[in-house]
């Protein structure tokens, strides 16, 4: 009994489901047909305006594009399909410039992912809805963007060329009088301290009122002294302590004894010392 009823259950369900499938092609069967005449309504065809079909660039009436061949395209393309090529040119006033010489296009690899376009700094760039780009050979999907001739660089107006005179005037000036200050410098004699006992007998000197005498005095006082700094020891140089000295040091400066903090000092010093005269030996 329990087999029978299984089986009209299962007979049930089949018909069922062959009814609901039987309904999306019903439903089709008494639906007006519509054919596409393509290609003979391509003139009138509507297609969407923001479909990808490929990229291309965006010329102004006078056939100039804004791309500044920063390369930003190029970097975010996920699967290299946009080459770009650069040329360097001189400019009128002496600088360089770096121009698009060829930016390519390979459709055929092109996923339509717009990320060249949404990152374009200087929007130069949009995708066409000419979906028409079938070919028989892969070679002519690479496509060169920059198809137009290069136009020659605008000529300088009279205003430009006075302002970059006179900068350039102007910077000649500035490095002249910095090389005039610089050899006036190097030329000026060095300047000459004079103890009190030596300023002091410069005053006496003055008071006489006596001009040559003043000047005799200065000049021995000056030469005196230079004599005494040439003869003066030199500073003793300072002594560069390595990693293990200096955390000696430390420790000995932790405990805040004067004594302890020169006596080491004066040791670690010494050892240095004469660790780098033997590596000069």
């Amino acid at each position: 009994m329990g087999s029978i009823k299984d089986y009209f259950s299962g007979l049930g369900k089949g018909v069922t489901s062959l009814v609901k499938g039987l309904q999306v092609t019903g439903k089709e069967f008494v639906t007006p047909k519509i054919t596409e005449k393509y290609p003979d309504n391509r003139e009138d065809m509507h297609i969407a305006q923001r479909f990808r079909a490929t990229l291309q660039f965006i010329y102004d009436n006078e056939g100039n594009h804004k791309c500044i061949a920063c390369g930003t395209c190029e970097r975010n393309c996920p699967n290299g399909t946009i080459s770009i090529e650069t040329k360097m040119v001189d400019t009128w006033d002496g600088k360089k410039k770096k121009k698009l010489d060829r930016y390519t296009y390979d459709l055929g690899s092109c996923t339509f992912c717009q990320l060249c376009v949404q990152t374009c700094p200087t929007n130069a760039l949009e995708f066409s809805n000419d979906f028409e780009q079938a070919v028989f050979t892969r070679s002519k999907l690479v496509k060169q963007l920059n198809y137009l001739p290069e136009k020659p660089e605008p000529k300088p107006t009279p205003e430009q060329i006075a302002k970059f005179e006179a900068e350039k005037q102007a910077k000649l000036e500035a490095a002249k009088a910095a090389a005039a200050k610089k050899a006036a410098a190097a030329e000026a004699p060095a300047t000459i301290e004079l103890d009190e006992k030596a300023k002091k007998a410069l005053a006496a000197a003055e008071a006489t009122g006596d001009p040559e005498k003043i000047a005799k005095v200065r000049a021995a006082l000056e030469k005196a002294a230079k004599l005494k700094a040439a003869q003066a020891p030199a500073a003793p140089a300072a002594i560069e302590l390595d990693e293990k000295a200096k955390k000696a040091l430390a420790a000995a400066e932790a405990t805040g004894d004067p004594e302890k903090i020169a006596k080491v000092k004066a040791a670690l010093e010494k050892a240095a010392k004469l660790k780098a005269e033997k590596g000069n030996a």
